[in-house]
């Protein structure tokens, strides 16, 4: 199905600053379901072409979702630098209403995932554009960043973990998923660790499906 897609190195504005991402959507004419994935840590290696998130961009890519992966500011050809959260907060907003006003992209199916960092700052995004749909938060750092703030949002959320994670250990996930308040799914993989190497297609799979009673 890959040649069916169009796979398209595309750069927008963030503030003052400029972002590389990739745009991949399929090649017909009816408008589709978009997804802004965030990728993890820019500090220790985390960007768009991560394993995780290019698994979930491989399953939701079969499903014909419009699909925006991007680079952090300060990460590879993105410019400035990291921002301890909160420019990549506006890097995230900036990613949404950029996807929202592509020509291929119904703006009222939009979707986010975000995975590991990605996920914290990605679901602190939510609580500030109107245009979402629904959110995937994947192994969200628990252990090392408040997600309190998860409990004024009125998305339905999705919360993937693995049972061998010591970033996003299941007590800490379950704390965090117990005091959300909105529609609200709560995976936790067998024997996976923080970083689902070999995996990625059912974390993959799990977002599908949550994105999929959503639409």
């Amino acid at each position: 199905m890959d040649k069916e897609i169009n796979h398209e190195h595309i750069f927008f504005k963030s503030g003052d600053i400029t972002l590389e991402g990739v745009l991949s959507y399929p090649q017909k004419s009816s408008l589709c379901p978009g997804v802004i994935i965030c990728h993890p840590h820019p500090l220790y290696g985390g960007d768009m072409n991560n394993n995780v998130v290019m698994g979930v961009k491989g399953v939701l890519q079969e499903e014909g979702f419009v699909i925006l992966r991007f680079n952090f500011r300060g990460v590879n050809l993105s410019e400035g630098r990291y921002d301890e959260g909160k420019g990549e907060v506006d890097d995230v907003i900036a990613a949404v209403n950029f996807l929202s006003s592509h020509a291929t992209v119904d703006r009222d199916r939009l979707f986010l995932v975000g995975y590991s960092f990605g996920a914290w700052v990605g679901l602190h995004a939510v609580l500030k554009t109107n245009a979402l749909r629904a959110v995937a938060g994947i192994v969200p750092p628990c252990g090392v960043y408040d997600f309190n703030f998860l409990h004024d949002s009125t998305l339905p959320i999705l919360l993937v973990g693995g049972d061998q994670d010591t970033f996003c250990n299941k007590k800490e996930l379950e704390i965090v998923f117990d005091k959300i308040s909105s529609l609200k799914k709560k995976v936790i993989l067998p024997q996976a660790d923080h970083f689902f190497s070999g995996r990625e297609g059912e974390v993959g799979e799990e977002v599908k499906r949550f994105f999929s009673r959503c639409l």
